[in-house]
């Protein structure tokens, strides 16, 4: 395991004890869960955590963690940040630096993504019409903001070249795409997904999958996942229990400047 991966693990267990502490809800999700399930922790070429909380907790977490607790801080696309660009939350070690790799880098710490789950229907067609609004406003974001990799589909580097010259600004398009996300209560929709999923409308499910917050064993603790993981993963991934190929085993993230013993915040 690198360091880089026990530095994840040590963060996962604080915000799960924070989470605990304050009675909130939430969920291990895609390759975390696919971790847990299938490994017992971190799968071993992966370099981040993924968990989703439904709105209302969601919302709690960010005012609770709006300013650092101990080294650790939630932001939003709610904070002032112009250049914080996803809509979505992350959990950061203000201990820590690195530079997430996009059209204009991102740099704060290493983090923990924590997405929203919210309602998108009251049946499957429903909640996929829904979804293609939210859809399109998000794919304008992401090509407005995904830099050039030779390692990505070709298409997708022209519509990133396309992206970057739309007159749209990054930072107004992401709060959009949150405004548009709200617009159905996880609470009152049989159909809830976190929206902005790479998985895209594979993510939509049955609220009944995501059930009860229900405990995993997580390189040796206990976190939370889906009541229903394998209905879960099989629906995002199809056969997880198969191992991908050796030359598939490899981070889907392109970070640069990873320092674990230098906060951000030091501008020095």
């Amino acid at each position: 395991m690198s360091d880089f991966q026990k530095k994840l693990i040590e963060m996962f267990k604080w915000l799960t004890e924070f989470l605990h502490k304050h009675k909130l809800r939430y969920y291990m999700i895609a390759g975390t869960l696919l971790g847990a399930i299938r490994h017992g922790g971190i799968i071993p070429w992966d370099d981040d955590i993924d968990i989703a909380m439904p709105r209302d907790d969601y919302d709690k977490l960010l005012k609770l963690l709006e300013k650092p607790v101990e080294h650790y801080v939630v932001e939003s696309c709610s904070g002032q940040a112009k250049d914080y660009i996803y809509p979505f939350a992350k959990f950061y070690d203000t201990d820590t630096t690195m530079t997430e790799f996009l059209r204009k880098s991102v740099t704060r710490g290493v983090y923990i993504d924590i997405f929203p789950l919210d309602g998108v229907g009251e049946s499957a067609e429903d909640a996929l019409k829904f979804f293609k609004k939210i859809d399109r406003a998000n794919m304008l974001l992401s090509m407005k903001v995904c830099a050039y990799r030779k390692d990505r589909k070709w298409w997708k580097n022209i519509a990133g070249f396309i992206g970057g010259l739309l007159p749209i600004n990054a930072k107004k398009q992401t709060v959009r795409v949150d405004e548009l996300c709200r617009r159905r209560k996880y609470s009152d929709y049989d159909y809830v997904m976190h929206t902005t999923s790479t998985y895209r409308a594979r993510e939509i499910m049955k609220k009944e999958i995501y059930g009860e917050p229900t405990p995993y064993q997580f390189e040796g603790f206990t976190v939370y996942g889906p009541e229903k993981a394998e209905e879960y993963l099989t629906k995002i991934y199809g056969d997880w229990r198969k191992l991908p190929p050796e030359d598939k085993r490899h981070s889907a993230h392109d970070f640069v400047g990873v320092n674990l013993n230098k906060s951000y915040l030091d501008k020095d």
